[in-house]
């Protein structure tokens, strides 16, 4: 496995290198009935709604939401030799980075905390092998350009989660694979500033989840771990299911032998277990957003619906019908319209959820 490049999916950021998922089986865990209350409603609520295609006839697509009219996502330059990484708000698009399309440049981990972006640029050298940067950039224009933060990321691993990268206590976190892919975990952090990179290796492969909480990726051992005391909480899973956790709550997943997926939730301790209704696919590895929604995708007729599962009632939310691309991260979830090509970006704030 090639060190100098990022694990850029979630697939191969848990395959490769060892990095691995339970593997599911057709076995089928029973689970507890669903809260009283349950059933299915269709939201009233109106999305923020942004044309998909820039003025200069590029096609954007957003990598993470602010808000619901401010996002920062990718676009190709006019004539295709550039790839830009861009501010979108109410104004004209506010280019971060731009790198050259043979260099094909990969924007990961962006999340923004007290009105400052961060995140992770992927481009290969002038010498071939592929570097990672950390860059960080002030939201507002008239606080300052971009700047790199460092380059001594490590094995740096990427999930498609909103915790890719952490800012907590003035630094960024990240995690790394060691160098000889042993089923170890880097823990690497720097300030916000920059400086120095601090580096610890603990057992175990581990990703972050809600601060100060790491969460096990090994086979056969999903387990919490709090990075500031210590404590270890193993979590109840069988061989057969794929688990995904917060210090809350936990998402896991079977298939049957026909391939549908059997998805059930859970405390993080195993309590308040129930099955999600119908055949569904989750959204993302981050679950329960707000500690309350799992955002899922389901088929009706031809077209694919945006629900949203409410853990405390057990009520489904029909979101959207006839979406394209899902992604949700922290309180927002947005999607796509349009076959081929997006024609619109929708995006709904879930607090506005009742």
């Amino acid at each position: 496995m090639r060190r100098a490049r990022p694990l850029i999916a979630l697939a191969a950021a848990l395959v490769l290198g060892g990095w691995l998922l339970f593997s599911p089986t057709s076995r089928d865990v029973p689970p507890t009935v669903a809260p009283s209350g349950a059933g299915t409603v269709t939201a009233t609520l109106q999305p923020g709604v942004t044309p998909a295609r820039l003025a200069d006839g590029t096609i954007y697509t957003p990598l993470l939401y602010l808000d619901t009219g401010t996002s920062v996502g990718t676009a190709p330059s006019a004539d295709g030799t550039v790839e830009r990484l861009l501010l979108r708000g109410a104004g004209a698009p506010r280019e971060l980075r731009s790198v050259p399309k043979d260099r094909f440049p990969q924007w990961l981990g962006v999340t923004v905390d007290e009105g400052v972006l961060y995140w992770a640029e992927s481009s290969a050298t002038a010498a071939g092998p592929y570097e990672t940067r950390l860059w960080r950039a002030p939201v507002a224009p008239a606080a300052g350009p971009p700047v790199a933060v460092t380059a001594d990321t490590g094995g740096i691993v990427f999930f498609d989660s909103q915790y890719d990268i952490v800012v907590a206590e003035g630094r960024l976190h990240w995690v790394a694979a060691t160098p000889d892919d042993a089923p170890k975990t880097e823990l690497r952090s720097v300030a916000v500033g920059g400086g120095a990179v601090t580096t610890q290796v603990i057992e175990g492969r581990y990703r972050w989840t809600a601060w100060p909480w790491l969460v096990s990726v090994d086979p056969g051992a999903p387990a919490l771990l709090n990075r500031a005391d210590g404590q270890r909480r193993p979590v109840p899973a069988t061989a057969a299911e794929t688990l995904l956790c917060t210090p809350e709550w936990c998402r896991a997943i079977a298939e049957t032998a026909s391939g549908r997926n059997l998805i059930d939730v859970m405390h993080a301790d195993g309590s308040d277990r129930r099955r999600l209704p119908g055949d569904l696919n989750a959204i993302g590895v981050d679950v329960g957003l707000l500690d309350r929604f799992e955002l899922l995708t389901g088929v009706e007729g031809e077209s694919l619906r945006l629900l949203a599962y409410d853990l405390p009632t057990g009520r489904t939310v029909v979101l959207a019908g006839e979406v394209g691309v899902v992604t949700a991260k922290a309180n927002l979830v947005w999607w796509s319209t349009g076959n081929p090509e997006p024609t619109d970006w929708h995006v709904l704030d879930l607090r506005r959820l009742a």
